[in-house]
């Protein structure tokens, strides 16, 4: 094969640039010139450039020749160049050096970025908690030096259920969305991985006979933490809700319950009707003030579990509870919707509904106290 040649040619096509130096043989295009002095002075230019980079050439070893090659034909493959390929990876390492935000620090800003644009505390409560496991193991990496193998090694990683990984994945999410939107990386890279698959299993909720066990344990041992489990069970509040909810925000004469909208998980205020057999529970409690969880709740809890004989405890039990009997009982979904708090009755069919016979609702809706427990204010809260 012969080897091209650089040198000046004249050009007959057009009227101006009479002389041309192709450079397409060495990986650049055709060049036009006025006068044969600088189509000169360039030729001059670019066969020093050559000959540099000839000397530079023959200094490789044959491995580094090798790796070369190879690279090429690799690159080939896919219409890429070596360029394209030095282009990238430059522009991947710039911008790890240009970003020195590490994931811990840009976690805490995004924390606060969602808490400043009025996210509930329940959603940030869930946030901050996920993105704080991830950084224990990336906290100190630069954002924009995490790929997508790491990610994806790191959720696979996880010895949690697909739901609960799927969740972490979300979340994770938030933080790579709101470093690309700050143009710190190029892309998410949690949108090239898939999320897990999930079964669509049925959601767990309380036999009727379970429920009322419980609650009429909790009133003889524990009564500081009936009225949590009543609201649970009869109300449908989500845990975190109840956890953050007060008794000033219980209006017995009016018969409901408000959530706030800062303790809701979907930031908007909710007012949740008292049924009458909720109201039978908390009448006893009606002159309660502060926090309707009382302190050492989780201790007490277990120990009401055990004297029910509970062996297991149903996950979001008392509210799915709530979902699939209140449906049953009423045949309105959108109504039963909003008193969970969501905007379409398309997730209590998906996710929190159990299907329930009509006689075990009407029995579920008729659990009352057996008789009001005296004296609510003497029992120790603090305990």
């Amino acid at each position: 094969m012969k080897r091209p040649q650089l040198k000046v040619r004249e050009y007959s096509h057009h009227k101006t640039h009479r002389f041309l130096l192709d450079l397409r043989p060495f990986g650049n295009g055709r060049m036009f010139f006025k006068t044969r002095f600088a189509a000169e002075s360039e030729l001059r230019k670019r066969r020093a450039t050559l000959e540099k980079h000839g000397r530079e050439a023959l200094a490789l070893s044959p491995h580094e020749i090798s790796d070369w090659l190879q690279a090429r034909s690799k690159l080939a493959e896919h219409g890429e160049t070596i360029n394209d390929a030095v282009t990238f990876r430059i522009d991947h390492l710039e911008r790890i050096k240009r970003c020195n935000v590490t994931a811990a620090k840009l976690a805490d800003e995004v924390v606060e970025s969602k808490r400043k644009k009025g996210k509930s505390e329940a959603y940030i409560y869930d946030l901050r908690k996920r993105l704080t496991r991830f950084c224990r193991d990336f906290g100190d990496k630069p954002i924009a030096g995490i790929s997508v193998e790491d990610l994806d090694d790191w959720l696979s990683a996880l010895s949690l259920s697909p739901k609960s990984v799927a969740n972490y994945r979300v979340n994770i999410g938030v933080l790579f969305s709101y470093a690309y939107k700050r143009r710190m990386i190029n892309e998410n890279p949690i949108e090239f991985i898939d999320p897990p698959k999930l079964v669509d299993a049925p959601p767990e909720i309380f036999a009727v006979d379970q429920l009322r066990a419980l609650l009429e344990t909790a009133q003889l041992m524990e009564p500081s933490v009936l009225p949590m489990l009543a609201i649970g069970a009869f109300a449908g509040l989500r845990d975190a809700e109840i956890r953050q909810l007060d008794w000033n925000e219980i209006d017995l004469a009016h018969g409901h319950i408000e959530v706030k909208a800062a303790k809701a998980k979907s930031a908007r205020r909710r007012i949740v009707p008292i049924q009458p057999n909720l109201l039978g529970w908390l009448r006893p409690y009606a002159d309660m003030s502060g926090p309707v969880v009382p302190d050492n709740a989780r201790k007490k809890l277990l120990r009401v579990r055990e004297e029910a004989g509970l062996t297991s405890w149903p996950k979001n039990g008392l509210r799915h509870s709530f979902a699939s009997y209140r449906l049953a009982a009423i045949h309105d979904a959108p109504r039963v919707s909003a008193e969970l708090g969501h905007t379409n009755p398309q997730m209590l069919y998906g996710v929190y509904r159990e299907i329930v016979r009509p006689e075990e609702a009407e029995r579920y809706w008729k659990i009352e106290p057996v008789a009001e427990t005296a004296n609510v204010l003497a029992f120790d809260s603090g305990g």
